[in-house]
């Protein structure tokens, strides 16, 4: 089967890496000059590293080596995700500076046409099966501010954490950052550094994880292991799981209140303001490092609970309204906003074929659209662990492509899809199942989808000891030797 790869990032190659095991031809489109997706050259920002540790940010027959820090690098990711390719032979497979501009189903739904823009010109591929991996961090939401025309004729720059650089762009000036992730806490750092003043804007606190919490407790110890996953997060998978959280409510709860004093006294967050209003463990990151210190030596400064009214020009100085009516100079503004679906590839009749009557794309085991055949996405759900979940999205992709998996109902399709985007609050007010984006239980799931659950050895020393991606490892050979038995497909090709 001919298969087109958006994106020659984490997902990208990992899903050709996969794809090409089990007996597919597949051909990746990056519009970048070079491998990585985010981690490539011209998209990271100095001082970027990986929030998970190096043993798991790795793929399960890759580990990163031994000599990288605990948290690599972002060329050290770049230089990873190059062996990667090396190793599994995908460099004749990939086409950089390549852009794929719509990609169509035509002939009754038989076969995708895509429209490939590269050096030499624009052409016409077509291919069988077409899989989105270019991710959630492909386009930088950058919001439509009122005045952003006379902030920059006064020599304003908007310029989202992708575009910086080398970071020369902060050097003395006022740079204002908008966020509270770790990218926006990162980009904070290095304009400590190199600004003149440094202002991030945050509408709302949220919890960081320390690396580590006290001196020994670690972020893999508390989120990687399925008892520290379950405290943290509770997901909940049939009766058995319901009935645990049941169980363990208000040792969870106390254990939570314990450590959130325990991160309050460490990072000084009661002392410097900096105290989220939401309970712990809401977080969406871990400690950028030097971040706080930064804020207490008075290098960054953090207005909190606040929001962007304006842009504006205020005595030729570009600056940012707050909603408050306080005006910040900036002459340099990151947006750390977040990142937009990016479906513009899809045909306008495709697209309005997958996306739902509010704008939202359901996807059943995060990776199967129900109303458009001959199209799959990897790596689309934000996620702890993106490697190894990316990974076993393509598993079950190439699994399902070899007839592996049977696939419920397309309405038992839908319900799965809508189970996979509740929050955690919204599944405990409902009564549902929650599965936290590459969670035990996501990964799970697909396995036994598979019919190649984990063994149980490895499930129990799973409930104490971090997660290693290569307890996974065995599953690929599987998979290759099905392939080489000629098994069929179970969905059009």
């Amino acid at each position: 089967m001919r298969i087109a790869i958006l994106g020659a990032g984490v997902s990208g190659l990992v899903a050709a890496a996969v794809l090409r095991e089990t007996g597919h031809q597949v051909t990746v489109f990056e519009r970048c000059d070079d491998i990585g997706g985010v981690w490539s050259s011209s998209r990271r920002y100095p001082g970027v590293s990986t929030q998970d540790d190096r043993v798991t940010y790795s793929f399960s027959d890759s580990p990163m080596p031994r000599d990288f820090p605990e948290h690599p690098s972002g060329p050290m990711v770049q230089a990873y995700l190059q062996r990667y390719a090396e190793d599994h032979g995908l460099l004749a497979d990939i086409h950089l500076r390549t852009e794929v501009l719509t990609a169509e189903l035509v002939d009754d739904d038989s076969r995708w046409e895509l429209e490939v823009r590269d050096d030499s010109g624009t052409t016409r591929r077509s291919f069988d099966h077409l899989v989105a991996a270019h991710g959630t961090y492909s386009t930088p939401h950058i919001p439509d501010w009122p005045g952003r025309a006379a902030f920059e004729a006064a020599g304003g720059l908007v310029v989202p954490p992708s575009s910086i650089g080398d970071g020369a762009l902060l050097d003395g000036r006022d740079v204002v950052v908008l966020g509270w992730g770790k990218t926006a806490c990162d980009v904070a750092v290095v304009a400590a550094d190199r600004a003149r003043t440094a202002t991030l804007v945050a509408r709302e606190l949220r919890w960081k994880y320390p690396k580590r919490i006290g001196s020994r407790l670690t972020f893999r110890h508390l989120l990687l292991t399925r008892l520290g996953e379950h405290a943290v997060a509770s997901p909940s998978r049939g009766l058995p799981g319901r009935l645990l959280t049941q169980l363990t409510r208000v040792p969870r709860k106390l254990a939570m209140l314990g450590l959130a004093r325990v991160v309050d006294r460490q990072l000084g967050l009661s002392e410097l303001g900096l105290l989220p209003r939401v309970t712990f463990p809401d977080s969406n990151s871990l400690v950028t490092e030097g971040f706080y210190e930064a804020v207490r030596d008075g290098r960054i400064d953090v207005v909190r609970d606040a929001g962007v009214a304006d842009l504006e020009a205020v005595d030729g100085v570009p600056s940012v309204r707050l909603r408050s009516g306080a005006v910040l100079p900036a002459r340099v503004l990151v947006p750390a906003t977040g990142y937009e679906q990016d479906l513009d590839f899809l045909a306008p009749v495709t697209r309005a074929r997958l996306l739902e009557p509010d704008g939202s794309l359901l996807l059943h085991r995060k990776v199967l659209p129900t109303t458009v055949p001959r199209l799959a996405f990897i790596g689309w759900s934000q996620s702890y662990r993106s490697p190894l979940t990316a990974e076993v999205q393509a598993f079950w992709l190439a699994g399902l492509l070899l007839g592996r998996v049977r696939l419920p109902s397309v309405a038992a399709q839908r319900r799965d899809a809508a189970v996979y985007r509740l929050t955690h609050a919204q599944a405990a007010a409902a009564g549902a199942p929650q599965m936290p984006s590459g969670s035990f239980g996501e990964l799970d799931v697909l396995l036994e989808d598979l019919r190649l659950p984990l063994p149980r050895a490895t499930r129990r020393r799973q409930l104490l000891t971090a997660l290693d991606p290569a307890d996974y490892a065995y599953v690929l050979p599987v998979l290759r030797a099905r392939a080489r038995l000629g098994e069929t497909q179970s969905v059009p090709a």
